[in-house]
């Protein structure tokens, strides 16, 4: 394939804060860009680099095709993926998991003792409208994964959990996990459940885990971002990058509703992994920014290292308006380039 192309123009924000200057800089895109890397449906991907220099990504396919919850995907390159149709790398859930389990944003982070975790919001049995975030390990990155039968994180009087993100942080080698409370599934109404007012908190929420198990915690959970007006009826999808140039810890995560074409990912940025995070008004990714035939971008994962990218987008902008087109959100995969607090999309694979 070859890579997208872009302008050398950029479109440059300078943010103050305590003296500090954050300067954001976002390439234009041109007109030419490639399309995704796996183009049936890859919803809600995660990717981690395995000790022989090759790629696993996962996705969670909610039901499609039935009897699979994680399904993978491998690459030697980032750009050439051979998805593993009928493998389950999920093949066993906790006994409170729902029927159907609609299983959901897996992510898999490499501990310190060279095992593999998985994190996964799947449905509780007590309540099929929520979902509580599971975690699962394995020895290697293709599983199976081995469930843990207690649930991570639930918080179901304020709608449940998920979107759960695992993250080492490079300045301290403390590990997190941060995740979404799902205030849609009680919220008031309207486009995704919770546009109507008043709008429910759907906090972005960060807990410190045992970098050797990834699973037990340390301190308790700090809520680092809330939805506001401009978000519609959710924030979600979060996850963490550092950048040790400027020591700015930047939190991407998706802004309106994922049944919308406006979906979009956005970033707020803090000097402290802790917050406070400020938002910035610029979208990293949304429709229409490239001519990749992405739409409604989402779920965006990132390396260890901070170079590579994936996430997901939808290929039919038609079932947006209704026209009977069948939903497929394909899995791209990006390159980015951080830098003294620059963040530049560099190119699609």
């Amino acid at each position: 394939m070859n890579p997208a192309t872009f302008n050398n123009e950029a479109t440059i924000l300078i943010l103050s804060r305590g003296g500090l200057q954050l300067v954001l800089a976002f390439p234009q895109r041109s007109r030419q860009a490639t399309g995704p890397v796996i183009g049936s449906n890859f919803q809600d991907p995660s990717v981690v680099h395995t000790g022989d220099g090759a790629w696993v990504a996962y996705a969670g396919v909610n039901g499609n095709p039935e009897n699979v919850h994680i399904l993978i995907a491998t690459s030697s390159d980032f750009s050439t993926w051979t998805v593993h149709s009928g493998y389950d790398a999920l093949p066993t859930l906790p006994s409170w998991a729902a029927n159907p389990p609609r299983v959901w944003a897996p992510d898999v982070t490499q501990l310190d003792n060279g095992n593999f975790v998985l994190y996964y919001s799947v449905a509780m049995a007590e309540s099929p409208a929520k979902h509580c975030v599971a975690a699962a390990f394995a020895p290697n990155p293709e599983g199976p994964f081995s469930p843990v039968e207690t649930p991570l994180f639930c918080d179901l009087a304020a709608g449940g959990a998920i979107d759960a993100d695992g993250f080492r942080d490079p300045s301290t080698n403390r590990q997190y996990v941060i995740y979404k409370v799902d205030g849609n599934s009680v919220g008031t109404g309207g486009e995704c459940a919770n546009s109507n007012q008043p709008v429910a908190p759907t906090p972005l929420v960060l807990q410190e885990v045992n970098p050797d198990d990834g699973y037990s915690f340390i301190g308790g959970p700090l809520t680092v971002l809330l939805n506001g007006p401009e978000d519609g009826p959710n924030i979600e999808a979060p996850t963490l990058l550092y950048d040790s140039s400027s020591h700015t810890y930047i939190l991407f995560y998706n802004s309106r509703c994922f049944a919308s074409a406006p979906y979009q990912i956005r970033y707020a940025t803090s000097q402290s992994i802790y917050g406070p995070y400020t938002k910035q008004s610029t979208p990293f990714l949304q429709t229409g920014d490239t001519s990749a035939n992405l739409f409604a971008p989402g779920a965006i994962d990132i390396t260890r290292d901070g170079k590579l990218a994936v996430l997901h987008g939808d290929t039919n902008l038609g079932w947006f308006n209704g026209d009977g087109s069948k939903r497929v959100r394909a899995m791209y995969a990006i390159t980015l380039d951080v830098s003294n607090g620059i963040i530049a999309l560099g190119r699609f694979h």
